[in-house]
């Protein structure tokens, strides 16, 4: 026998699936006390009662659908539209939201950038009074030939900036002309000024871009005023560099000190 719940209202349909049932009624069937609740008043269902359920999920007998269990159906659905357009809407926002906070971000994160190239060329200008053609911007292209030639931009981007950043530094000469042919007796701070190499070199267009650019202010050398490739670096110079300096980090074949 299926037990029936009197006296409830349309909105309970909100709580189960609505029935339509042989005698003509309506009911709900209620999932979690698996009991049936009354729409129109029936007070009984017969025992052996068939009830058919639709794909809709309105429950209909032969004679057609009830319009209480209608209803209440179309309040369902509707609701559950509602809802799921409010959620979609919502969630559109949010990710319309995480866009333009990105961009935001990206467009502060450049705006830094180009701040801090400009402060970086007006010093590198007033402590070297470089120009595009000038002599010293013709050795920072060798000597970075020379030391990184194999490297990509960023490989020689980081030697030419070492070279700037000795030019602004007060332990070293105030001219890429003065800290490229520095030396101590017969022993260059350059080991291509050395054996010759700064003087043979055939300076690629990778090369005088990224020369360049560090002229332009673009700097990711954490301020590094020295670097070595390890594997061919004197033993000697190796164990000062890392007993004196502190390593900042490595990038191609060279490690960058400070």
């Amino acid at each position: 026998m299926i037990k029936i719940v009197r006296g409830v209202t349309i909105a309970a349909s909100m709580a189960g699936i609505v029935m339509g049932l042989p005698n003509g009624g309506a009911a709900v069937a209620q999932a979690p006390t698996q009991s049936v609740i009354s729409i129109d008043g029936t007070s009984a269902i017969d025992e052996g009662s068939q009830l058919e359920l639709l794909p809709n999920p309105v429950l209909r007998n032969e004679e057609g659908q009830d319009a209480a269990a209608v209803q209440a159906f179309a309040l369902q659905q509707e609701a559950k539209e509602k809802i799921a357009t409010l959620a979609a809407s919502r969630s559109l926002r949010v990710q319309e939201e995480k866009i333009r906070a990105e961009r935001l971000r990206k467009k502060r994160l450049a705006e830094k950038r180009r701040r801090a190239e400009a402060k970086r060329r007006k010093e590198i200008q007033a402590c070297c009074g470089v120009a595009a053609g000038t002599s010293d911007q013709r050795i920072l292209e060798r000597i970075v030939e020379a030391e990184a030639g194999g490297e990509d931009f960023k490989g020689r981007l980081l030697v030419a900036n070492v070279v700037l950043n000795r030019v602004k530094h007060k332990a070293f000469p105030s001219s890429i002309r003065g800290v490229v042919f520095a030396h101590r007796g017969s022993r260059y701070q350059f080991s291509p000024i050395s054996d010759g190499r700064y003087y043979t070199v055939s300076v690629s267009k990778g090369t005088k871009k990224a020369v360049n650019a560090a002229l332009q202010g673009k700097d990711p050398s954490q301020g590094a005023l020295y670097f070595m490739e390890r594997s061919y670096a004197d033993s000697g110079n190796v164990r000062w560099f890392d007993r004196s300096l502190t390593r900042l980090f490595r990038y191609g074949c060279h490690e960058f000190f400070r």
